[in-house]
């Protein structure tokens, strides 16, 4: 038999467990159902992927269905909010990607080492590649949930995203814009996100959820491509003009909103599923490796030892062994490091892994970034909905009417298999934070969502 290593266990070999969701019973709600001082009645959801249902590595009509903007959404129906309009996907439902693949379900998968297991695999070898070609823009119904996946806070005022012929287009955001729907794509007359949330009249309330897609393609580049959005900058360019710009606009129509912070993305699973020291070697590797690395002052030992990686700033051969903090992304092929040696003999590359001083950067702007949104939000009177402290609370784990909760890749229940986006549960718990937030700034009465009400991860 071949012994494995414990973190190959963690992404192949996933405990099968159910919980018992019949005893759980919502906490009752102590004051009548109010909308306070806000009026609801024309909600719009802002926001990315999240925003969206975009998860598993895929958009597709069940994650819409039960995204963060349609769970809110569905809570504020209960003061008034209007009927829920999502540009839904096609029935087939196994959704797409920006490489058109399709979304990724739990499967069993035989890895190079010949052990099967369950993996996150995709449904299907393609994904619903018509529906990014296809309008769902309807002059008779506005959305009320403008959640694009990938969409970045510095491409709120920004016409570019909106038209194929340039290099920034969004086909999630084309499917939805009006211009596909009255102009032919070789007018060259396009309009921006903020304008399709306001065209044939204002919302009254808004949810703001952006700003991870400013970070995250750099960080899961391995900080390699992909730079985060700069925080001055006129709209368009820089984060804070373009947040302004959108809060201006909404607080010139007396428009109430609510505006979450961001999360710390390098804590999701994506990142901190592969320990850095997770190279577990026997005597005779360890020798091998010892005779390769040892001229460079490297060693090493039976048992745990850090996966080796390229860094140029490492001395005249450019590698070093990896130290306590720094990540492997869940991007790196993982059949390479069992059986070929790679993270060992053959350095992992330099994008596939976040060193410290890479963390700190990102870290620094994440913060940047909230010490803006919250400026912002203190300056026009939004509500303030602290998304960094409740996913906090998800890398901590925590039990939420008798059901355990954590960020642990597949088996912790609120995020999806791509590592990165919540699941149906833990958009629901997210809408919480939102309401919570509402509720304290408004003086409302939103009643929460029972989050065991959504799903959580489907085991076969």
């Amino acid at each position: 038999m071949v012994k494995r290593n414990s973190f190959f266990k963690q992404i192949v070999f996933v405990c099968l467990f159910g919980f018992t969701l019949t005893s759980c019973k919502p906490k009752e709600n102590l004051l009548p159902n109010s909308p306070g001082e806000i009026n609801l009645q024309q909600f719009v959801a802002i926001g990315d992927g999240q925003t969206a249902g975009y998860m598993d590595d895929a958009l597709y009509l069940y994650g819409q269905q039960n995204s963060f903007g349609s769970i809110l959404q569905t809570q504020l129906q209960l003061v008034g909010a209007g009927e829920i309009y999502n540009p839904l996907m096609g029935n087939a439902n196994i959704g797409t990607n920006s490489s058109l693949l399709s979304k990724l379900i739990l499967g069993y998968k035989t890895d190079c080492l010949g052990a099967t297991g369950l993996s996150p695999v995709r449904f299907a070898q393609q994904g619903e590649v018509g529906a990014l070609t296809t309008s769902v823009y309807s002059s008779q119904n506005k959305f009320t949930n403008f959640g694009i996946p990938g969409f970045r806070m510095i491409d709120i005022s920004s016409s570019q995203i909106g038209n194929p012929n340039d290099q920034k287009y969004n086909p999630y955001f084309g499917r939805m814009s009006k211009d596909q729907f009255t102009w032919p794509v070789w007018s060259g007359d396009w309009s921006s996100v903020q304008e399709n949330i306001f065209d044939g009249g204002y919302p009254t309330f808004c949810s703001i959820y952006l700003g991870i897609e400013d970070v995250l393609p750099y960080a899961r580049s391995g900080a390699t491509q992909n730079p985060m959005s700069p925080l001055a900058g006129f709209p368009g360019i820089g984060f804070e003009e373009s947040l302004t710009q959108l809060c201006e606009q909404l607080n010139s129509q007396n428009v109430k909103a609510v505006v979450g912070t961001i999360p710390d993305i390098t804590k999701m699973p994506y990142f901190t599923t592969i320990p850095y020291n997770g190279l577990n070697l026997d005597a005779e590797k360890a020798a091998s490796l010892n005779q390769i690395y040892g001229p460079l002052g490297f060693s090493f030992i039976v048992g745990p030892n850090s996966f080796m990686i390229e860094d140029p700033a490492a001395g005249a051969f450019g590698v070093r062994p990896m130290v306590e903090g720094e990540l492997i992304l869940l991007s790196v092929p993982l059949d390479s490091m069992k059986c070929h040696q790679y993270g060992s003999v053959y350095p992992l590359r330099d994008e596939f892994v976040l060193t410290l001083a890479e963390l700190q950067v990102i870290r620094n702007q994440i913060l940047a970034y909230n010490q803006v949104i919250r400026q912002h939000s203190n300056l026009y009177g939004f509500a303030l909905a602290e998304t960094a402290d409740f996913y906090a609370k998800l890398n901590d784990g925590f039990v939420y009417n008798g059901v355990s909760m954590s960020s642990k890749f597949v088996s912790g229940g609120a995020y999806s298999l791509d590592g990165i986006h919540l699941n149906p549960r833990g958009n629901a718990l997210l809408a919480n934070v939102f309401i919570s937030a509402i509720n304290k700034t408004y003086k409302s009465s939103i009643p929460f969502a029972n989050a065991l009400f959504y799903s959580s991860t489907y085991f076969p």
